[in-house]
This record gives C-alpha cells, sequence and structure tokens, in this order.
C-alpha cells in the first residue's frame, strides 16, 4: 500500500476519534437587536390599538348612550310613558292570573271572589299586597311535625358519624393501595412521574410569583396610581385562583413595564409577555366593541340623530307598545275567562242540586220540600265526578 493512503487513513482515524471524543455543541453568537426591536414594535402597536379601542368603547357606555336615552326622552317621551304604563299592568294581570289559576286548582268555588278582590285591589293600588289564604296539605300531615324534626336531627349526627368513619376507611384504603401497587415492597405511595414533578415546579413557581406580586402592588412598595393599582391586583388574585401561571408572568411583566417603562431594556422574554398581557386583554375589548358596532346609539354623541334613526325609533316604539298592548288585552280576557268558566261550573252544580231535589221530592210524593236547603249529602251526589278540574279548559 502506498504510503500516502496510509497517511491519509492514520489522519483520517484521528480526525474521527477526535470527533467521536467531543460531545458538545459550539454556542452561536445571535444578535438580538432585530428580535428586539419587532418585539418592541409589536407591544407598542398593541398597546396603541388597546388604548384606542378602550376610549372607544368609554365613550359609548359614557356618552353614547347617554346622549341617546336624553333625545328618546325628548322626543318620543310621550310614547315611552305608554310602553311603561302598558308593562305595568301587564304585569298587575300576570299576577293576578297566577292567583286566580292556583286557586281554582286548589278550590275553583272561590274564584268568583277572588277574581272582585283582585281587580278591586288593582284599582286601589294594593294589587302586589294580597296574600293568598294557606292551603290545605293535599297528603294529610303536618309540615312542623316536631317528630319529624327530632328524628331528621338524629339521621344528620349518624351521617356525620359516618362520614368520620367513611374519611378513616379511605385513608386505610389508600394505604392498602399504595402498598400493593406503589412501588414494590418499599409499602410507600407511588413514585413521581415527569408530569407529576413538573406540576409541583409550576405551582412552587405560581406560589412565589405571586408573593412578589402581592409585595410588589402593596401600597407601601408601590407608586402606581390607584386605579391602576386594584386593576393589577384583581388580575393577579384571579389567576392565582385559576392556577394560571402564564397570566401571573403577565401581569408581572406588565408591572415591570410600570416601574421602568416600555424599553427594550426589559428584555426579549419581557417584551414577548407584554404582547401576551395585550392580547389577551385585547380579545374581549374587541369582541365588546364589534357588539358595541350593531347598537343605535354607538356614535351618537358625535353624529347625532338622522332620518333613519328617526325612523327606526319611532317605528319600533310603535310596534312595541302594540305588542304591550295586546298582550295586556290577552291576559284580561284569559282572567275573565277563568271567571265566566269557574261561574258557569258552579250554575251548573247548582242546576244538577236542584235537579236531585226535584227528583227526590218526586219519587216521595213530598212537594213540601221544595225551596229547602239541599242537605250536604244530596250536594255531593250532585256535583259531577270529575269536580270540574277536568271541566276547566283553562288547565
Amino acid at each position: 500500500m502506498p504510503t500516502s493512503s496510509k497517511r491519509y487513513k492514520k489522519r483520517a482515524g484521528c480526525r474521527s476519534e477526535a470527533s467521536a471524543k467531543v460531545g458538545c455543541t459550539l454556542l452561536m453568537v445571535v444578535d438580538q437587536e432585530p428580535f428586539l426591536k419587532k418585539a418592541l414594535s409589536t407591544c407598542k402597536r398593541l398597546r396603541k390599538e388597546l388604548h384606542s379601542k378602550q376610549a372607544l368603547l368609554n365613550d359609548f357606555e359614557e356618552l353614547d348612550r347617554s346622549a341617546f336615552q336624553q333625545w328618546m326622552n325628548r322626543t318620543q317621551g310621550k310614547t315611552l310613558t305608554q310602553i311603561r304604563e302598558l308593562r305595568e299592568e301587564a304585569n298587575a294581570f300576570q299576577f293576578i292570573l297566577h292567583h286566580l289559576s292556583h286557586c281554582a286548582y286548589h278550590n275553583y268555588e272561590a274564584v268568583p271572589v277572588l277574581f272582585e278582590e283582585l281587580f278591586e285591589r288593582k284599582e286601589n293600588g294594593t294589587l302586589f299586597s294580597y296574600v293568598p289564604p294557606k292551603q290545605p296539605n293535599p297528603f294529610g300531615f303536618d309540615e312542623d311535625n316536631d317528630d319529624d324534626a327530632e328524628e331528621e336531627d338524629d339521621w344528620d349526627e349518624e351521617d356525620d358519624d359516618w362520614d368520620d368513619d367513611g374519611d378513616e376507611d379511605e385513608e386505610d384504603m389508600r394505604d392498602f393501595f399504595d402498598r400493593m401497587f406503589g412501588g414494590g415492597g418499599s409499602g410507600g405511595r407511588a413514585s413521581e412521574g415527569p408530569s407529576a414533578q413538573k406540576a409541583a415546579n409550576d405551582n412552587a413557581r405560581l406560589k412565589t410569583c405571586y408573593r412578589n406580586l402581592a409585595k410588589r402592588l402593596h401600597p407601601d412598595h408601590s407608586d402606581l396610581e390607584e386605579s391602576i393599582r386594584e386593576k393589577r391586583w384583581h388580575e393577579i388574585q384571579e389567576a392565582y385562583q385559576n392556577n394560571d401561571l402564564e397570566a401571573l408572568v403577565r401581569v408581572e411583566a406588565i408591572c415591570d413595564m410600570d416601574d421602568t417603562g416600555l424599553s427594550a431594556k426589559l428584555g426579549l422574554a419581557r417584551l414577548n409577555d407584554l404582547a401576551a398581557y395585550h392580547k389577551s386583554h385585547l380579545k374581549p375589548i374587541r369582541d365588546a366593541l364589534r357588539a358595541a358596532k350593531q347598537d343605535i346609539a354607538f356614535g351618537f354623541a358625535k353624529k347625532g340623530p338622522s332620518g333613519k334613526v328617526k325612523r327606526d325609533v319611532a317605528a319600533d316604539l310603535k310596534e312595541e307598545r302594540m305588542e304591550v298592548k295586546d298582550m295586556v288585552g290577552h291576559m284580561k280576557r284569559s282572567a275573565n275567562a277563568i271567571r265566566d268558566e269557574v261561574a258557569a261550573q258552579l250554575r251548573a252544580n247548582a242546576a244538577a242540586v236542584e235537579r236531585t231535589l226535584r227528583r227526590e221530592a218526586g219519587r216521595k210524593g213530598k212537594k213540601a220540600n221544595y225551596g229547602k236547603k239541599p242537605t250536604p249529602e244530596v250536594k255531593a251526589s250532585a256535583k259531577p265526578v270529575a269536580e270540574g278540574l277536568d271541566q276547566m279548559t283553562f288547565f
């Protein structure tokens, strides 16, 4: 073999051995300035968008709604008053219908008297002070039975004893399973895996971050305005209760920005956390602003009422007034229908009683009994089998 080939193999072998001995990779120095500029630009853009959208939303809530309501009261005050009175009347009829239906179910013979009383109270303005009489229990037992209460207390004490025993049994069962399946003959609990170790580390980081932020936001250690400090405090409380470590880190980043200002000195990691903080706050504001733009009052303080707005508002109020008026009429007719149907049933019962009296007088040949009050036995035999409940159409 030629000498040159031997030397080449020897050199190649040396290089391969040297490369095999090297167990690390070389570090490459990267200029972070472009990344810092991009992250800083992103934070500034998101922060500007957040402030502008928040300002628009605040103007809508504080200025536009107030201006629109003042214009409505000034131009459509009469219609608004009519709608409000009709809604109050609808609430009154709903109250009347509820109590009439309840009375018709339990004691329908008292419906006509209750009808007159409720309508009289409606005229006097004392309708909602009406208290219905207590109905007898259909199951025939007393709800305030002291013996039952004492028995329930005894059961509660026994349940507490069972709960205590259950905790001990659960602890014994857990120890048994740990001995059987938790790590051979060691008798201890199962060894923690990587996921459990990671959860423990995250929990420790969560508590540490929360304590540091709580100390920084204390009035004795913070120079922030009270409103901003309260906002940050509520944010860390919510994040800690939800075990959200990322949210706490984002709040920590915004606190750093409050102390030092928004600049590249914060570092790339902090700037990325700031961008995530602004994105998390932008999403609900965008959704709220998108819904606000669909409202007729959006931008009303600056633009004022247009011709289309005037026509739409007038048409909507007219339609609403007619709907409420129709609803009031329907409930009033329903109340009258209940009263009339119960009165018809009572007349039918009275006619049945009189027919029974006539048949009884005809059989015994005692016409002198005509005009006398029927006995309770005769009344019971004259009533229909389904005592009005199946015959009431409003059920």
